[in-house]
């Protein structure tokens, strides 16, 4: 499958439907996307978004052990700043160090970088996406946000109704894979 028809079937299967070309394992957003990005936030983000990156200093390309570096937190923190200066009036940032703030870290409950929590002010975001959110993950990214500012949830009846049958908390995990 070439990257035009991974595009066409992105763009079909995914709402909103972002007119972008954002190439698969691409994780600098282009120039045609970051302004489609703003002109679309313009009009669709009502109210604040606060994004928090959890990250470690990066070790470029460098497969380190556990624990040491981030190959993919830089790539991350240029993708969040990117999000963040296309609504700079609707979107702020905080970058937590995770090797500097162990405190902050155990409290948020995070426990793999990079994590980006998305929350419509500075509490915990409990929106997260662990690892580098590229390919069909960043529409998904991208309607994140937007559900959080328009603090819509797109849920059916039934499925709150489920919900609120839930008598203590619970924990949803969503994997995704590229392919």
């Amino acid at each position: 499958m070439n990257i035009e028809e991974s595009y066409r079937r992105l763009r079909s299967a995914v709402q909103p439907r972002l007119e972008v070309w954002y190439y698969v394992h691409m994780a600098v957003i282009p120039e045609p996307v970051r302004q489609q990005l703003k002109d679309r936030f313009e009009s669709v983000l009502t109210g604040p978004v606060h994004l928090t990156l959890y990250t470690r200093p990066g070790s470029s390309r460098l497969i380190l052990p556990a624990g040491l570096g981030c190959p993919t937190c830089d790539d991350a923190r240029q993708m969040v700043e990117l999000l963040r200066d296309a609504a700079p009036e609707k979107i702020t940032l905080e970058v937590v160090d995770v090797s500097r703030d162990a405190a902050r870290v155990e409290i948020d409950g995070v426990d793999d970088v990079p994590t980006i929590a998305i929350a419509s002010n500075s509490e915990i975001g409990r929106i997260r996406f662990q690892g580098l959110p590229t390919g069909t993950e960043f529409p998904a990214l991208i309607d994140a946000v937007e559900r959080v500012s328009r603090e819509e949830h797109g849920l059916r009846e039934e499925s709150v109704a489920a919900l609120a049958q839930l008598t203590e908390p619970t924990e949803v995990l969503v994997f995704a894979t590229p392919t």
